[in-house]
């Protein structure tokens, strides 16, 4: 059982490593004071209101947006709820990139942290699968290690969104309805889902 999860192990950093290679390598930071955002939030419904969303949300985020020649914005993306500044940094850019379809230069805007609670101890933090790299993440692995077997946890490759299921009739049924779970409802930029672990 350790070799499988060695192999997972490595499998799932490979995938992580490749992940971060599609992003851009641009992390300045600008400011919320942005000339082309704060324009694009007086005139551009669309982005007034990805904008309002990402402050909402808590946790660690940041928003990017790459613009055309004019300078004019025509793709975002943001991350938020994730363990860390430079994971915010990354899957920003990571989900600019994914909505620019690679046209223009993805740069980080905006960058904040919201204290609000994670439900989740430092320990539980610290010790979860690097894969998992938002806190709601983290919480469902927790709830997964003290689920009942036969059961299965799987992640998309990217992102490290998560799917599991427990007390299946088999180990193999949990795996299988947890990547099917996966496929279906994976955001559209993960390129595939990935076994996590199961028993």
């Amino acid at each position: 059982m350790n070799y499988f999860k060695g192999i997972i192990t490595v499998v799932l950093m490979n995938l992580l490593q490749a992940c971060s290679s599609l992003s851009p390598l641009d992390v300045s930071y600008s400011g919320p004071k942005n000339p082309a955002l704060t324009e694009a939030l007086e005139s551009q419904g669309w982005i007034r209101d990805e904008y309002a969303t990402y402050q909402k949300r808590e946790g660690y985020k940041a928003f990017a947006i790459s613009t055309d020649a004019k300078g004019t914005i025509f793709a975002t993306g943001f991350a938020d709820d994730k363990v860390s500044k430079q994971v915010a940094f990354n899957e920003a850019l990571r989900m600019c990139a994914h909505f620019s379809q690679g046209d223009g230069q993805c740069s980080i805007i905006d960058e904040q942290v919201s204290n609000g609670t994670t439900g989740l101890s430092q320990t539980q933090i610290d010790t979860a699968p690097t894969v998992l790299i938002a806190h709601r993440d983290i919480r469902q692995y927790v709830q997964y290690t003290n689920a009942r077997a036969p059961k299965a946890f799987v992640v998309a490759a990217c992102s490290g969104q998560s799917f599991w299921f427990e007390q299946q009739t088999s180990q193999q049924s949990a795996e299988k309805k947890a990547l099917e779970h996966c496929e279906v409802n994976r955001h559209a930029s993960d390129p595939c889902c990935t076994l996590l672990e199961s028993e």
